[in-house]
Parts: C-alpha cells; structure tokens; sequence
C-alpha cells in the first residue's frame, strides 16, 4: 500500500523506503542507502498526509534526506532499526514493526498526558484585587440549592394552634441543628471507645497470593580423590583431604500459590491497652456532657427570644396606646385653638408629637418581627412559618429563690455540665500519661499460622519437582521497643502538659461559673423590685396624666406640662414590661449557670400550670 507524502517522495509503508527518485547522491545516481532511521519513520508518519506542506518545504525535506544519508552507516549494521528497500512487496522484518508499534504506543501515551494535563480544572485567583468565580462554583450552587430543598419542611407546626413556651422548648430540642451535632459529636465519642476496646480482641486475617516467585541457592556437589583416600586408609590417616564441596550449579524454588490465615492475640502490654480505654471513656463522658450542655443552652436561647418576643409586642401595645393619647392631646389642643386658648405653635406640636407616635409604632412592630424571627430560628423553624404563640409566661420557671447565694455556688459547683466535663478531661489526660509509659514496656503477643502452598524445585539437570502441602506455625512473640527517636519522650512531655492545661480550665470553668450564678441571682433580685418601683411608677404617671390632661383642657396647665406627662405614662408602661421579661430572663439565666436546666429525667414545667409570677 502506497501513499503520497509529497509530488517529490513517495514513502512504502511496508519498507518506508523513498522513491528512486529523490533518495540519491553522487555522479553515478546510485541510492545512497537501504536504510531509514527510526526517526526518519515517526516523522514520515506524523506529516503523512499533509500535501500542501511538502511543496512549501522541498528545501528542507532534501537537507533532511541528507543527513539520514550522513548516519546510513551507524543503522546499517543494525537490522532491528533498519528497513531494506528491497522488501517492497512483503511485510518487512519483525523487529522494525515491534519499533514502530511501540513508537506509536509511546507517541499516544505522551499525547494522552498532555490532553489530561491540559483538561485540569484546578487554578486560583490570577491577581488580588479583584473577586474571582471559581470553575465548580455554578455546579456546587446547583447542589446545595438541590439539597437545600430536601431539608424537612415546618409540617410539625398547626397554624390553628397557640403554643406554650415548653411546647417551644420541645420542638427546638428535635429540630435545631445544633442538638443534631452535638448528638453525632457524642456518637463518635462512643465509636472512640469501641476502637480501643476492640484491641482486647485478637486479629484474624487470611491472604491467598497466586503468581511466580523465584528463589535460589548454591547447589554444591561431592568430590572425592580416590588415590588420596586409598593412602589415608592405607596409612590410617584422616580420610578428610580426599573429600570435598564444589560449586555445581544453583538449586531454585519456585513459589507459585500461597494462602494463608493468621491470627496475633495481644496477651500482656503492662495496662496500655486499660489507659487507652480509660481516656476514651473519659471522652464520652466529656462528649455526653457537651450534649447535655447544648440542650441547656438552647433552653436559654429560646426561653430568651420567647421573652423578648413578649417584650415587643408590649412594646406594640404601649406604642398604640402613646399613639391613641397623642391623638387625644391633639385633638384636645385643636379644641383650645378653635377657642382662643391655644396658639398656632401649640396645634404643630401636637401634629409633630402625633406623627412621632405613629413612627414609634412602626419601629415597635419592627422589631416585634425581629424577634419573632430569632425565637424560630432558635427553635429550628424557617421564619416563614406561621405560627400562634402566646402572650402569658405560663410555664416558665419559678422565680421565687430563697437559698443564699453561697449555697448555690457551691451546687453549680457539682451539678453544671462544663464543670464535671472539665473534671472528666483531667481523668482522660491522667489516664493517656499511664498509657505512654506502659509503652515503655515490652509487649508479649501469641502468633500462629495455618495454610497450604504450592511450590516447585528445580535441581538442574536433574529435574524439577511439584508439590502442595499444608503449612502452619505458632508461638509467642516480643516486642520490646528501644530507641524511637525520643517520640515517647516528646508525648509524654505534651500529655503533661495537657493535664496541666485541663487543670487551669477546670479552675477557669469554676470561676466563670461563680460569676455566672452571682450576675444571674443578682439580675432576679434587681429584676422583681423594679418590677415593683415600675407598677407604681405605671400607676402614678396614669394619675399625673389624666390629671393634667384634664386641667389642660380645662385651660389651667400648658401644653409642655402635658406632653411631658404623656411621656413619662409611655416610658413607665415599658419599663414595666420589659422589668416583668427580665425576671423571667434572670430565672431562667440562674438555671442555667446552676446546671439545673433541662436536666435529664427533669419534668418538663406543666403549660396549664402559671408561673409563680405571671401578667
């Protein structure tokens, strides 16, 4: 088969020889060569086909015949590299076609790299001042939009309902999130425990190997000197000297199958194994704690926002009300004005206090929606969700304490999960120092081995031999470390220094825990007497105002007198609710610093059952 590589050379692809041609040189026109490199080949290969750049380069394909003619002598001696011109008709030499088969496999495999290489999607920013888009981004938007939409949906909420702050409380401890982490975080603890006990366990493995494994060794074989062995028993000398070993030839075994099980049972490590277990069980307890601790302070959170939430919409309502009594006090000096008794500067007064008032409200519905969407945040629900919640502190806490201070101190002491977590994690680091210095002990392990192999043996001239044979073994091995570059010696200095860094925080977690209970008990005490001072700050500043607003009317008090009267009715009114929140606030705070919130096996507070203090 023939191809044109160019109106100047034909190339056969069975001897990749050039037509007579153009492959000449000297006077006689003789062919220089019966032979192409292999480069010659791979280039003919790579340009074959490409017409038009044949006649745009006759130049160089002449100096290029030329040089192939230069190193004609260097390949002509070698036929595995070499193609003869006067195979024409046949199929060539096997070692040419095994040349050119692994040229080309090397050739793709070089063109397969770069193509990879080229399709990497790896990069970064090119420059720091401006943002970049990411080339997986469009495709990771997409999936977490997709997953995204297979979160559970709010159908756990009835719309016609109106829930209770322990009903909240119970919806928040199976929907927030944060639960759900703190609950896998625990489970891992405990599939901690569960690998260091399984090394109690003894280790069973089986491997089966099939292929060919070649061993050898010297094979001598036995001289003897008959005539130095007839005088030594002639002269009764040692028959030694007569007899001896020659290099004869090398003995082989074959490996060809191999299956085996194993097993290795650790049966003494001086109470490594007992510390390891010990201080992943102090983990889990350390992981279990944090889970009780979340659920608490969720509790808090909640409990928080459901009071907040109450506080603004008392703020509404107070909003509504100052709006209702700047309309009157309007109302009232638009009367006086149409009587004389009131100036022009008055009536805009009470027009720009009445429009402050409505900006009041819609600040105060504002932020009554704010808090609403932090309370369902923090119970796990999408702000979206329409849900009726009560306006009553029934089921709170009781806020009624009478143990002293001191006392509860010392309870938070013992009862507050970050307290005993903190005492777990001085045991847990206690117990990883015992394990780094029983590995300073040996280790005794029993070992043993069952299978069967398949083998043969080749003895030179004599033969070869196949045989399969069951194989086992057993014992008792010991390991004894020595010298490990001071890795111990470095481990053994951190874990101390662990343990005293788990001591400084169990200190650190005993004085914030003090502080914690001092500041919660001190905000109820401050909370239920201003609850006091603010009833009867509410019911003086009704009796000043309905007072003065009707003196003013009645022409004997100025208008100052009872915008400032209206004031102070607004500002009373929300100091009274906002005192009533913060005793419940400070109850629930005091709870949590006393450890006592949402204790395990704790009754849940009864929704029907009032609070020692409610509106």
């Amino acid at each position: 088969m023939r191809y044109l590589r160019s109106k100047f050379l034909h190339v056969d692809w069975r001897t990749n020889s050039p037509s007579k041609g153009l492959v000449r040189s000297g006077p006689d026109g003789d062919y220089q060569g019966h032979a192409l490199a292999v480069s010659n080949c791979w280039w003919v290969l790579r340009r074959a086909g490409r017409k038009h750049l044949a006649q745009r380069n006759v130049k160089r394909e002449r100096n290029r015949i030329a040089a192939v003619a230069g190193v004609k002598t260097w390949f002509g001696h070698r036929q595995v590299s070499c193609i003869h011109p006067g195979a024409r008709g046949g199929h060539g030499g096997q070692a040419p076609r095994l040349s050119r088969i692994g040229m080309g496999l090397g050739f793709s495999f070089l063109c397969l790299i770069g193509s990879a290489a080229g399709k990497s999607k790896d990069s970064a920013p090119p420059s720091p001042d401006q943002s970049w888009s990411p080339p997986d981004l469009a495709a990771h938007q997409a999936g977490l939009q997709n997953h995204l939409i297979e979160l559970p949906s709010n159908i756990v909420i009835d719309s016609r309902k109106i829930y209770l702050l322990p009903e909240l409380i119970d919806i928040a401890q199976r929907l927030n999130p944060e639960t759900k982490i703190a609950w896998q975080r625990a489970k891992q603890a405990l599939a901690a425990v569960g690998l260091k006990e399984v090394t109690y366990y003894p280790i069973l493995s089986a491997a089966a190997a099939a292929g060919y494994t070649r061993l050898f060794a010297p094979l001598p074989a036995l001289k003897i000197d008959r005539a130095a062995l007839v005088r030594a028993i002639q002269t009764g000398g040692s028959a030694q000297s007569a007899i001896s070993l020659q290099n004869d030839g090398v003995l082989h075994l074959d490996v060809l199958a191999q299956t085996t099980l194993s097993v290795k049972w650790l049966l003494f490590d001086f109470g490594e194994r007992d510390a390891s277990v010990r201080s992943s069980r102090e983990d889990l307890l350390v992981a279990n704690l944090a889970f009780n601790a979340t659920h608490q302070k969720l509790v808090f959170e909640v409990s928080k926002n459901f009071y907040t939430y109450n506080t603004q919409r008392d703020a509404v309502r107070v909003a509504r009300s100052a709006l209702e009594t700047a309309s009157t006090v309007s109302e009232a000096v638009e009367a006086r004005l149409n009587t004389g008794l009131a100036t022009q500067p008055e009536l805009l007064q009470a027009k720009q206090q009445l429009a402050q008032s409505r900006f009041d409200l819609e600040k105060a519905l504002g932020s009554q929606t704010d808090s609403l969407v932090d309370l369902l945040v923090s119970i796990g629900l999408s702000p979206s969700v329409k849900i009726q919640i009560t306006d009553s502190f029934t089921g709170s806490l009781p806020t009624d304490i009478e143990t002293p201070v001191n006392q509860l101190v010392e309870h938070a002491f013992v009862q507050r999960p970050d307290m005993v977590a903190a005492f777990a994690s001085i045991r847990s680091k206690e117990a990883k120092i015992s394990q780094i210095k029983a590995s300073y002990y040996p280790k005794i392990s029993a070992v043993g081995s069952v299978g069967y192999g398949q083998e043969r043996l080749s003895l030179g001239g004599l033969g070869t031999f196949d045989q399969g044979a069951p194989t086992f073994g057993g014992g008792l091995a010991v390991e004894f470390p020595i010298f490990d570059g001071f890795f111990r010696h470095y481990e053994l200095f951190a874990a101390e220094s662990e343990l005293g860094e788990a001591n400084s925080q169990l200190q650190q977690s005993g004085d914030r825990a003090g502080r914690e209970v001092w500041q919660a008990y001190t905000d109820l005490h401050t909370a239920i007497s201003s609850e006091t001072a603010a009833d009867a700050l509410v019911k003086a500043s009704v009796d000043a105002y309905d007072s003065v607003l009707s003196s003013y009317k009645q022409g004997l008090s100025t208008y100052t007198e009872l915008v400032t009267s209206e004031t102070r009715l607004t500002s009373a009114r929300n100091a009274l609710f906002q005192s009533r929140s913060a005793i419940h606030t400070a109850a629930t705070a005091l709870a949590l610093a006393l450890g006592d919130l949402a204790q395990p096996g704790a009754s849940k507070p009864d929704p029907g059952k009032p609070a020692k203090r409610s509106r």
